[in-house]
């Protein structure tokens, strides 16, 4: 069970700075992407983005946009390892069929509303779920400990998939959370925002198990 820092900003400088500043450090970062189009805010162009940056860990991307196809050779170009998009586009389908042309993991997010039932139709063609434990779109949002069920109910049906959640976890939350059967937990504004991220990640890290 690993902390995965979640970039999540308007500003390309501010994140490759967020980027390096875990590297050698996390194992793993989460790049979220918002266009618009599934949520109120937009993120950093990531045209702006895969020429500039480099990690060396892993790098997992979080898509939360209408248009997940679209991004798929960013994703290819960073070299991502897990690539999430959303259960609530329009056919998930095609996506998977298009992701299925790449390296990475293929990942399934789970929005508060998103019945995990409705996530079984894909459960044996996917590598990766991530689970949102607030609702989408900005930092800091309020947690929702209900959400956890949903990790157990998708580990008692594929035992060997990777699980993580992602959002509202901080030095308060991380305790419940860390009960749960789980592989990452993605964390932005408790690092973010904090004086010292990488002292806060490692606080973080040592109340996993």
């Amino acid at each position: 069970m690993m902390i995965i820092p979640a970039i999540l900003t308007q500003d390309v400088e501010e994140a490759i700075e967020q980027i390096s500043g875990f590297d050698g450090v996390a194992p793993c970062v989460q790049i979220d992407v918002m266009d618009g189009t599934m949520t109120d805010h937009k993120t950093f162009l990531l045209d702006d983005f895969v020429d500039v940056i480099s990690y060396g860990g892993d790098i997992e991307m979080h898509l939360m946009t209408a248009d997940p196809i679209s991004y798929l050779e960013h994703a290819k170009a960073l070299g991502a390892a897990r690539v999430y998009f959303h259960l609530g586009v329009n056919d998930p389908r095609t996506v998977l069929d298009a992701m299925d042309r790449y390296d990475f993991s293929r990942g399934i997010c789970l929005s508060p509303e998103d019945e995990v039932s409705d996530l079984f139709t894909y459960i044996d063609e996917i590598d990766a779920v991530q689970i949102m434990t607030v609702h989408p779109g900005q930092q800091g949002a309020q947690f929702l400990p209900e959400q956890l069920q949903k990790v157990a109910d998708v580990r008692e049906r594929r035992t060997d998939l990777w699980i993580s959640v992602d959002g509202g976890v901080n030095l308060s939350t991380i305790d419940i959370v860390a009960q749960s059967s789980l592989d990452g937990i993605g964390v932005g504004s408790a690092l973010s925002r904090a004086e010292d991220p990488v002292d806060a990640f490692m606080q973080l890290q040592s109340r996993l198990r």
